[in-house]
């Protein structure tokens, strides 16, 4: 962003997770972080305090939206409350006006169908085009699979096999696959479709194996011209180590991806390869950078394809 580009104001729904690395990661890009919405007094006294531990935060802190909205007119929202208040907090926001930026899933409630949920995503859509803002979903490994592909393109001129591994520390959650499939499964899907944005699933190929915290499902995803890759999306959470586990597998070349603070303090992605290491910017600010500059790397095409994937393979499982 060029020194003479005014800075966007950004405001942050929900900041006691994830959130506080969104504003974080939109401090470092140069916009103004102008607020954040919290759930509670006390959640937004906590939330202030962590948004000034990590950056200089002078913004403001509300505890509901619409006066947020009217009070600070921001450019961006950026969507970090639970999964659940997605579809209610991007329809503000997009009726107000603003470009939304949201967490994955973009739309979820276990309480609604599948077709409920398609639904209110495509009527999140028709807003944004509506009001001719930009809207676009966080699911950042749509940016790290370009970054793995990128370090050796040779290798992958025709892809016959994808296998996404995901794992994360359980946190406390009993198990529940199926809830593990909606955190973790859209992001190994967001890196399948960067290899084949027009292919679809040959739904006959689906096979499942979902039991504990782990949820996998491999199919086939079929190309225009009729071929095919072989997908394994593997989502878990657990205790044991490693806890946390990134893995992109194309042709059986795997990337492992990691990361590190450098001498700044900025967290940086490390990509372990058969070949070495490559580091790189996080996946996530580069996200986060397109949005400010106007180009949401997860349109809403994109991520309706992905949802629409993500909620079939959940309702297979739930037969």
């Amino acid at each position: 962003m060029s020194a003479a580009a005014k800075a966007k104001r950004v405001a942050v729904l929900g900041v006691s997770g994830i959130g506080k690395h969104h504003a974080r990661w939109w401090h470092l890009e140069g916009a103004d972080v102008c607020a954040f919405l919290g759930r509670s007094g006390e959640s937004v006294t906590r939330g202030a305090e962590a948004l000034k531990a990590m950056f200089p935060f002078t913004g403001g802190a509300y505890t509901s939206l619409d006066e947020l909205l009217e009070a600070e007119r921001p450019d961006i929202v950026d969507v970090c409350t639970p999964t659940e208040r997605h579809y209610v907090h991007a329809k503000a926001a997009l009726r107000a006006g603003c470009s939304v930026l949201c967490e994955k899933p973009f739309v979820y409630d276990a309480e609604l169908t599948s077709a409920e949920m398609i639904s209110q995503a495509r009527e999140l859509l028709v807003l944004a085009h509506r009001a001719r803002v930009h809207f676009g979903v966080c699911t950042q490994y749509v940016v790290a699979a370009r970054l793995c592909l990128a370090i050796c393109p040779e290798r992958f001129r025709r892809i016959e096999s994808y296998r996404g591994y995901l794992v994360s520390p359980t946190r406390g959650r009993s198990p529940d696959p199926c809830r593990t499939w909606v955190d973790l499964a859209p992001h190994m899907l967001g890196a399948i479709q960067v290899v084949c944005p027009e292919g679809h699933v040959d739904w006959t190929s689906l096979d499942l194996d979902f039991a504990q915290h782990r949820a996998r499902a491999r199919f086939r995803l079929l190309r225009p011209d009729g071929s095919a890759v072989a997908c394994d999306i593997h989502t878990d959470h657990t205790d044991t180590e490693p806890k946390n586990v990134r893995q992109l597998t194309f042709n059986d070349y795997t990337f492992d991806i990691g990361g590190f603070n450098d001498a700044a303090g900025v967290f940086q992605a490390r990509i372990h390869t058969p070949d070495g290491d490559f580091d790189r910017e996080d996946s996530m600010r580069l996200l986060i950078r397109s949005f400010r500059d106007g180009k949401a790397e997860v349109p809403g095409r994109v991520a309706l394809r992905n949802l629409e994937w993500m909620l079939r393979v959940l309702d297979a499982a739930e037969d």
